[in-house]
């Protein structure tokens, strides 16, 4: 489903959907779905390759429900009606423990009157509310729900966009419209929320309890289920196969289970990612897409495009690319499959616990603040009442992400917060913008697969061991075959050590890198022609009119002027942040919601 939104009135005969919609001037003829009664009010977009949410109602109890996303039933019957009867017989939080993938599933039910939204473990699929004077109003775009009532700027939301290009916990643009959290079945009834809990909580793993052999049986085992189950409802697959090894343990459980599907890459011809790629891709027969760097920079024609589909939670510029490539996909195939999550087998920013990694020890938040998510511009722009110190707010976001967990391993304290905090805001909003095209997933967000992978041993998962293992086991030619950097994606021992000599040049060069910092790039870099290019646009012009803009009502006008005009030249340091900028105001700007919400719409 590409957008849904549902209202929850506050009283019988109260404001529809559909008269919320003429209000704002988009209208439901291209609706795939729709469900009008007197305490709840639905309608559904198609995504732009025409697929449709599956939803369900059973007219005896006058309830329906909807199932977004990519999603999978645990006992194998993947019809919504069948999710409908598990609901009305069992209850939400035994359908919740049922279900696996990336999804949000809305259930309306006629008995209670009320509606019961469940959001998967991580809370890829980002789904939001807004309390209005006539009803709570749901919805999978923030920027739809902008667009029904005024809205307000959240100065900490906007400052962590323009600062690394991501929001955190519960943050959109708006004050009024927030992001239901993953694990959870949140309830509405008489237009507010009523109760939510959480369906899974991590507490309740064994953070070391499974050891290296134990865990890459299981973690083949899950992750070979997982693929026979997306080739159960999807037979054209595009799945992401690179130098790496998520995407390669990917594509090895889909060999397993002898699933056809096509690999693609995208890079430079010259790069290791794609030259591997091809390399597997002849090896085991499969057919290869290659997608080079594209030369032609985002247009203005395409930016309602892209910000209808990201609800300008993305930078327009990064994505737009990654939009094109899926656009041209899903053309051919039925479902994107990629390796998002397999990081975490792989210890993923246990760096940074050393020469403690393991230990039962509070993880230093200000370390991992400072080094991890206050990167990049700090150039504030905000005025001086809004401003604050970005290390110390990164910082108590990790420990309420960790909190409960203090006397558990480090490690495994790492893994929640890179889960709740980065893949959560910032795999999740590219995953949710991508579902708007087609339909995507990564295997490894299956409860079983990361469960798995949180249970099992640090030192299993240390460089790799655990996904090298596995492959060792279940796909030895696989594995024997060498990653990006030259070495193969076996366990080391006396007997493959002789082909791991590549690991020598690759850190030694990459220290030297660092040391020596990194050579100038001759000409203009992408970013700079993109910008100058936009610059030229009338659109962008009369957009970023300070008095004029959207965001003076957080933003220092001084600052703002001054980081406009120099934008306009040539030896820009703050190429991210003037994009991140020109997203924001895009999004935000009075009438745009409307504006981008018919843009996607005429997509289809």
């Amino acid at each position: 489903m590409g957008i849904f939104l549902a209202l929850v009135p506050r009283a019988r005969e109260a404001l529809k959907v559909g008269d919320l919609l003429a209000g704002s001037n988009v209208g439901a003829e291209k609706a795939d779905f729709t469900v009008c009664t007197d305490w709840s009010s639905v309608v559904s977009y198609p995504r732009l390759d025409g697929s449709a949410a599956p939803m369900a109602t059973q007219e005896s109890s006058g309830s329906w429900l909807a199932a977004l996303g990519t999603w999978f039933h645990q006992p194998g019957d993947d019809r919504t009606d069948y999710l409908l009867e598990r609901y009305l017989a069992n209850g939400a939080e035994s359908l919740a423990r049922e279900l696996h993938g990336f999804f949000v599933v809305v259930i309306g039910d006629g008995t209670t009157r009320a509606v019961t939204v469940i959001t998967d473990i991580v809370g890829s699929l980002h789904f939001y509310y807004r309390p209005l004077p006539v009803g709570a109003a749901l919805s999978t775009s923030s920027l739809f729900l902008s667009g029904l009532g005024n809205t307000t700027l959240d100065p900490v939301g906007c400052q962590e966009f323009l600062a690394t290009g991501v929001m955190y916990e519960d943050r959109t643009f708006y004050n009024e419209v927030r992001k239901l959290p993953p694990a959870s079945i949140t309830t509405f009834g008489l237009g507010k929320q009523i109760r939510q809990q959480r369906y899974w909580n991590p507490a309740d793993l064994s953070p070391e309890g499974l050891s290296a052999e134990q865990a890459s049986e299981m973690l083949w085992d899950g992750l070979s289920a997982a693929a026979r189950s997306i080739h159960r409802q999807y037979k054209s697959i595009a799945c992401d196969l690179t130098g790496g090894y998520d995407s390669r343990a990917v594509a090895a459980a889909f060999l397993g289970a002898g699933t056809n599907f096509t690999a693609v890459v995208s890079g430079a011809p010259e790069s290791r990612d794609v030259i591997v790629s091809a390399g597997l891709a002849a090896k085991f027969g499969l057919e290869h897409l290659h997608y080079p760097p594209q030369s032609v920079s985002i247009v203005p024609e395409e930016m309602n495009w892209v910000v209808s589909l990201t609800d300008g939670e993305c930078d327009l510029t990064d994505y737009v690319n990654v939009a094109r490539i899926h656009q041209d996909l899903s053309q051919r195939f039925s479902i994107s499959i990629n390796g998002s999550f397999g990081e975490v087998a792989r210890g993923y920013w246990w760096e940074l616990l050393i020469p403690h990694v393991g230990a039962k020890l509070k993880l230093d938040s200000y370390k991992l603040a400072r080094v991890r998510y206050a990167v990049g511009s700090h150039k504030s722009l905000l005025q001086a009442r809004f401003e604050f110190d970005l290390v110390e707010h990164f910082k108590t976001i990790v420990d309420r992400a960790i909190e409960g967990l203090e006397g558990y391993p480090n490690t495994f304290q790492m893994d929640l917060t890179y889960l709740r905090m980065r893949m959560q805001r910032w795999q999740g909003r590219l995953a949710s913008s991508t579902n708007r095209i087609w339909p995507c997933l990564s295997p490894f967000m299956f409860r079983p697969v990361l469960e798995t992978m949180l249970q099992t041993r640090f030192a299993a998962r240390e460089r790799s061991f655990l996904i090298r293992l596995m492959l060792a086991r279940h796909q030895p030619s696989l594995a024997a075959y060498p990653l990006e950097h030259g070495y193969p994606a076996l366990p080391a021992s006396w007997r493959t050590f002789p082909r791991f000599w590549p690991i020598l040049p690759h850190y030694s060069g990459k220290i030297i890198r660092k040391l020596i910092g990194r050579p100038a790039l001759n000409g203009r870099s992408a970013s700079e022609k993109t910008r100058l290019a936009l610059w030229h646009s009338d659109r962008v012009v009369d957009l970023l009119q300070p008095p004029s803009m959207r965001m003076a009502e957080i933003l220092d006008m001084r600052k703002l002027e001054q980081l406009l005009q120099a934008s306009r030249g040539t030896n820009f340091p703050e190429e991210k942040l003037w994009s991140r900028l020109l997203t924001l105001e895009y999004a935000v700007s009075q009438g745009s919601a409307d504006d981008l919400t018919r843009c996607y719409l005429r997509k289809l």
